[in-house]
């Protein structure tokens, strides 16, 4: 049995992602910060014939984070999906600085270090790979989600780069850019978010893009056009664009 470590698997992607896993023959391990989330889920899986462990961990910390390395260096993984993450939904001079410091620690440090972890044991098996949750927000500046825009772009931008560099190992990094999905992450970013797609057909695209060895993939064919429209305006035409759009989210 193979075996797969998803992050933030308590609901949205990541939840999503673990029911499919689960159904492919995969041993799930769900890391999270809610203890009753993960476990219900993990009972859930295996009440359906699946596999699965609850880890509880906060990756903001720096327990929560030891912890979960300490788990990917004592066993071996098939699959890391670095999907935790969240966003602040505000003018940036308004942002709690702790909060913002957290939102980097998780979206941008916990990735980096949990992916590094991952990668010698992958590298000597010539096999194994990495699913990176970045966001349509990648692609563009963010006003009103300054620091998450930027940490997304972080991601995709890191991925791209490692996914080249490991060429020819067996081993193969995807990252996922999803639009508005449905999740808890817009009431958690503190914004609404209309139009949003089942987080089961972000997870089912994910896979299948990891699976044909696609270094990226952009979830619906609406947030494709929307992200290729840089390449045509100005970017100060789309950062105007986008902050029109984001102003009136409250």
């Amino acid at each position: 049995m193979k075996h797969a470590l998803i992050t933030g698997a308590s609901s949205g992607i990541g939840e999503a992602f673990a029911r499919l896993l689960a159904t492919r023959d995969y041993h799930v391990v769900l890391v999270a910060r809610r203890k009753d989330r993960l476990q219900q889920l993990a009972d859930e899986i295996e009440g359906n014939g699946g596999s699965a462990t609850a880890m509880v961990a906060d990756l903001v910390s720096q327990e929560g984070l030891e912890q979960t390395r300490t788990f990917i260096h004592e066993n071996q993984l098939d699959l890391l999906i670095n999907n935790a993450g969240f966003g602040v939904y505000s003018p940036a001079i308004h942002v709690d600085e702790e909060q913002e410091q957290d939102m980097i620690q998780l979206n941008v440090n916990a990735l980096v270090s949990l992916t590094r972890t991952a990668l010698p044991q992958m590298i000597r098996r010539n096999s194994g790979g990495i699913i990176q949750i970045a966001s349509t927000a990648s692609f563009l500046s963010t006003p009103y989600m300054a620091g998450y825009g930027a940490t997304k772009a972080f991601v995709l931008h890191y991925s791209e780069a490692l996914a080249m560099e490991l060429r020819g190992t067996g081993v193969t990094v995807t990252t996922v850019c999803p639009g508005s999905t449905e999740s808890e992450f817009a009431t958690q970013a503190g914004f609404r978010q209309p139009f949003a797609k089942p987080a089961k057909k972000v997870a089912r695209m994910g896979l299948s893009a990891w699976e044909k060895g696609r270094t990226v993939v952009i979830t619906g064919a609406e947030n494709k056009f929307f992200t290729t429209l840089p390449r045509f305006l100005p970017r100060s035409w789309m950062t105007r664009l986008v902050a029109r759009a984001f102003r009136n989210r409250l």
